[in-house]
């Protein structure tokens, strides 16, 4: 027997009317973490090299300084190196708030009752959390120079040779390419899960193991994914109303108002989306959808705890 798509679905969404606290709430706190820092972060720290390309332009239409004496004032060494420091710190902090929203979201997904402190089991395994995002990323930058050296190669001598036979092969390079991408990027999307399951493994063992499992179901996983296409047109269209009913009043208004009514429905499509990958994830390594059932190759017991709600 095949994925059932749409039993994984109902799955999660009895998932998540079962579980206490409500996973609305706890995704809204993961939101406040990841975006609502984001946001406070970037009224403090702007990017220079937009500032200065902003400010450039600016004083460019009147014509009164030199752009390149602007750009010197404006991007000093010490502001650009500050701005990609916090850059970096703010991904890291990501990767890691994002291994704990895995582990709530599986938690979840499996009926383990999982609270609030799961968004913090980043950090209570933080060299890994850290280490197999980094590794993917790694790996994912590498897999893209070597579809783009050709496609770069061959776009320069289309240029060079004026040849648009060329031309129509860098550009059916680049779609091969970031197909290949996709690909690949599949290839990855279980690992966490694997480091979750099982905390004697290793980041680069649980790429490893990822990598295995998914031989044979990352069309699978694919369908699955688009086939939360229509919800997230939902929430664009959703935004959209609110901008407009909010703009017949003021600009401001219109964009406060869709951005809320949009973020309000990502609380319950995110832990929807993501309890529904954990299903999948189950499925492909335990042949399960629900760990209860225990028959999966070579039997399965949860790696957690009772069911007892958390805080």
């Amino acid at each position: 027997m095949g994925f059932n798509r749409p039993e994984a679905k109902r799955l999660a969404k009895a998932a998540m009317r079962n579980t206490d606290p409500n996973p609305m709430l706890v995704t809204l706190v993961f939101v406040l973490l990841t975006t609502g820092v984001s946001y406070l972060v970037g009224l403090v720290l702007t990017n220079p090299i937009y500032d200065a390309l902003y400010t450039a332009y600016l004083y460019l239409l009147d014509g009164a300084y030199d752009p390149m004496f602007i750009f010197k004032s404006l991007l000093s060494p010490g502001m650009v190196a500050v701005y990609m420091l916090v850059s970096l710190l703010l991904n890291v902090y990501f990767w890691v708030m994002n291994f704990g929203y895995a582990s709530y979201a599986l938690r979840m997904a499996r009926g383990e009752q999982p609270g609030y402190r799961r968004l913090f089991d980043g950090f209570a395994a933080l060299g890994r959390a850290i280490l197999v995002s980094l590794l993917t990323s790694i790996f994912l930058s590498l897999w893209g120079l070597l579809f783009m050296v050709p496609y770069m190669v061959v776009m320069i001598l289309a240029a060079l040779l004026g040849s648009m036979g060329l031309m129509m092969l860098a550009i059916l390079l680049l779609i091969g390419g970031m197909v290949m991408m996709v690909i690949f990027s599949y290839r990855y999307r279980l690992a966490t899960y694997f480091l979750l399951d099982h905390p004697e493994m290793g980041a680069l063992e649980s790429i490893t193991q990822s990598k295995q499992a998914m031989k044979g179901w990352k069309g699978e996983l694919f369908i699955l994914d688009w086939s939360f296409f229509g919800w997230l047109l939902l929430v664009a269209l959703v935004e959209l109303v609110g901008i407009g009913l909010g703009t017949l009043f003021s600009p401001a208004l219109g964009t406060l108002l869709g951005t809320v009514a949009a973020g309000a429905f990502s609380l319950w499509l995110n832990p929807y989306m993501n309890g529904t990958e954990a299903n999948f994830y189950d499925w492909v390594t335990h042949s399960s959808l629900s760990y209860r059932e225990n028959n999966g190759p070579g039997g399965y017991q949860s790696p957690y705890g009772n069911n007892t709600p958390e805080l």
